[in-house]
């Protein structure tokens, strides 16, 4: 159940890359990144939805006097080989593309992935116990699984919110403060706003100019902001 949001995953960070890489228009005006934000925030919730499924069940049978036969044959450690590299695989290449690219589609993905492989390891925990005669393993593993990835997928969930509800980015606040504070000649600074969205910082910044100063210098001091 857990893998097979794999493909509901995807295709959300499939379809949202492909939209917040669009350049800002009349519309839009700053940009279209708050979509990768957006099918994050999805991809959260169908693993949420995904973790209580699992744990339902696994607690179900947790506390079910009726024994469950689960058979542990040679072939599922097998296959569960191949999932592991599998995972791992696709953890690896989504972190370093959403550190290359300041992507949070990319990041969820990687997380996303990150528990299918600590699902998968602990998956193959519970048979390996299974195997070996203790009862009730392998539903302790699902809900092992199933709490894993609502912790994370809550976790990654608040970071989304706050992009979506344009939470003020603190560090790149400091840094613009301090950069706007060390140029000559000084000027004032009346606001500085600052939102995140799709890997970027957008700051809108009110200044004041000595009254004495001319218009070159202005605009100089405009320039020097921006910069």
């Amino acid at each position: 159940l857990h893998s097979g949001t794999d493909l509901v995953a995807a295709l959300l960070t499939f379809f949202a890359i492909g939209v917040a890489s669009r350049p800002a228009d009349e519309t839009h005006g700053w940009g279209h990144g708050k979509a990768e934000h957006l099918s994050a925030l999805a991809e959260c919730a169908v693993l949420a939805v995904a973790s209580v499924v699992i744990g339902v069940a696994a607690v179900g049978r947790l506390l079910s006097d009726d024994p469950v036969e689960v058979e542990a044959a040679w072939w599922a450690f097998a296959v569960l080989a191949i999932v592991v590299a599998v995972d791992l695989s696709r953890m690896a290449i989504s972190r370093r593309a959403a550190r290359r690219h300041q992507s949070a589609a990319l990041a969820a993905n990687a997380l996303h992935f990150a528990g299918d492989l600590a699902g998968t390891l602990a998956v193959t925990a519970g048979l390996i116990l299974t195997r070996a005669g203790i009862d009730h393993a392998d539903a302790a593993a699902a809900l092992f699984v199933g709490l894993l990835v609502l912790v994370a997928a809550v976790r990654m969930a608040r970071v989304n919110i706050d992009v979506l509800m344009d939470h003020t980015p603190a560090e790149a606040d400091l840094a613009a403060r301090r950069a706007i504070a060390a140029i000559e000649p000084a000027v004032t600074l009346h606001r500085l706003r600052m939102r995140h969205a799709g890997g970027r910082n957008f700051a809108e910044v009110v200044i004041a100019i000595p009254p004495a100063a001319a218009v070159a210098d202005g605009h100089a001091a405009t320039h020097a902001v921006s910069e």
